[in-house]
């Protein structure tokens, strides 16, 4: 009888443990890329797509929830992550009225070995929470914004492209949303991330862009909140940027409010200008007129030590591009990457009459030796090889290409698990 029972109890052991053991060893994998969509046709924009989920925080901000609280925000997906819809906001809401608000850009990869994984999110965490001291609201500590974005992403992932046709760009947003009529800080805060997926900015190479200087126009000045990603500090350039394009150039240089010689953003993106002797220089966020960019700190740290490039942040100004021979200029942001600068045209402020507008803008400049000329990088359509290099650099260690490169920034790739 023992014989028989330790027959059965063999049989028994071998069909269970196989199986056991297949168990144990199944990797979770994210959905695959929704096959009903065509990637190749995206842009960077909302490209009529409807994604799953989002996450939405409401915070009440009383007495015993200080500026700077780390415990007031959530991190779990069963109360926070919801079906894409509408946020409902008073007419009296703060940020309605007094533009208490803040955002973030970031994008997910679809990588070459499978994986998903975002680049640098804890930096747009410590942004968003610099953000919320200048703005008087509860901080979002790093660990609930990085797991709040990572649940969107998972919620999400049939919506991040395949590998090599664009990303999943996150935009978290953090506001002031209990109404009030006093000019104060909202009693209520909201924290809320949404996502869509974005095609490759340029399709078939990178492109130059031209860039038009328009001295007199600023998007910043010292005292104010230009180092802050404040939701206000964009809207007031959409007439100057109106007016560039309308010229036929496609973005506008911004240069600083106090001598309109020096350089301090190209549209929504950080400039850098190259010279011959492998030397970078980029405007320095010491005047706290400029938006500390994480690609712009990840190409000033690839360019140093991969390139063996010198990197200077120091004041730029336009006299310094022309006269120091500046050869390539690019600029960068989470959107475009790194985008290169074909040429700076500069320019007298246009009126403000949008009619206007569409006359000649450089009209007013008469015969100032810095007004009407032209400075050109390279041929003046292609890039640079620096430029080129830094950017092949970046995708390939935000897409997994590189091995040795991703290696070598771990740190820098938050893989989002299944």
């Amino acid at each position: 009888m023992k014989f028989f029972t330790t027959i059965l109890l063999g049989i028994i052991i071998a069909a269970v443990l196989p199986h056991r053991t297949n168990a144990s060893t199944l990797r979770r994998e994210h959905s695959l890329p929704n096959p009903n969509v065509d990637w190749d046709s995206f842009s960077f924009g909302l490209n009529g797509v409807r994604t799953d989920s989002m996450w939405v925080n409401v915070v009440d901000v009383n007495d015993d929830t200080s500026v700077g609280a780390d415990d007031c925000y959530s991190s779990s997906s069963e109360t926070c992550l919801k079906a894409l819809g509408h946020l409902e906001l008073s007419p009296a809401a703060t940020v309605l009225n007094y533009g208490q608000a803040l955002f973030e850009g970031m994008k997910a990869f679809r990588r070459a070995d499978g994986s998903i994984a975002m680049f640098r999110p804890e930096r747009n965490a410590l942004r968003m929470q610099q953000g919320a001291k200048r703005f008087l609201m509860p901080s979002v500590p790093t660990d609930v914004f990085v797991e709040a974005a990572d649940a969107v992403v998972r919620a999400n992932a049939r919506w991040v492209p395949p590998f090599g046709k664009g990303a999943l760009y996150l935009r978290p947003l953090l506001m002031g949303t209990g109404d009030d009529l006093g000019v104060k800080p909202s009693w209520q805060t909201t924290f809320c991330i949404y996502c869509s997926p974005v095609g490759n900015y340029f399709k078939g190479g990178l492109k130059a862009i031209h860039l038009q200087a328009v001295q007199g126009f600023s998007r910043a000045a010292r005292g104010g909140a230009g180092s802050v990603k404040a939701s206000g500090n964009y809207a007031p350039a959409f007439l100057v940027q109106k007016q560039v394009k309308q010229q036929g150039y496609d973005e506008v240089l911004c240069l600083d409010a106090a001598t309109g010689q020096a350089v301090e953003e190209a549209g929504a993106s950080n400039f850098f200008a190259v010279y011959p002797n492998n030397t970078i220089v980029t405007p320095s966020l010491d005047s706290e007129t400029i938006l500390p960019g994480v690609t712009r700190s990840s190409i000033i740290e690839l360019a140093r030590r991969e390139c063996g490039c010198t990197v200077l942040e120091q004041r730029l100004t336009l006299e310094d591009i022309r006269n120091h021979g500046a050869c390539e200029a690019f600029c960068c942001g989470t959107g475009a990457s790194i985008t290169p600068v074909g040429s700076i045209t500069v320019t007298r402020r246009m009126a403000a009459d949008e009619d206007d507008a569409s006359a000649d803008g450089d009209s007013e400049a008469g015969d100032d030796d810095e007004s009407n000329r032209r400075i050109e990088f390279g041929d003046g359509s292609t890039p640079g090889p620096l430029t080129q290099r830094l950017y092949n650099m970046l995708l390939d260690l935000q897409t997994g290409v590189d091995q040795e490169l991703n290696e070598k920034y771990q740190d820098w790739i938050h893989v989002v698990e299944p």
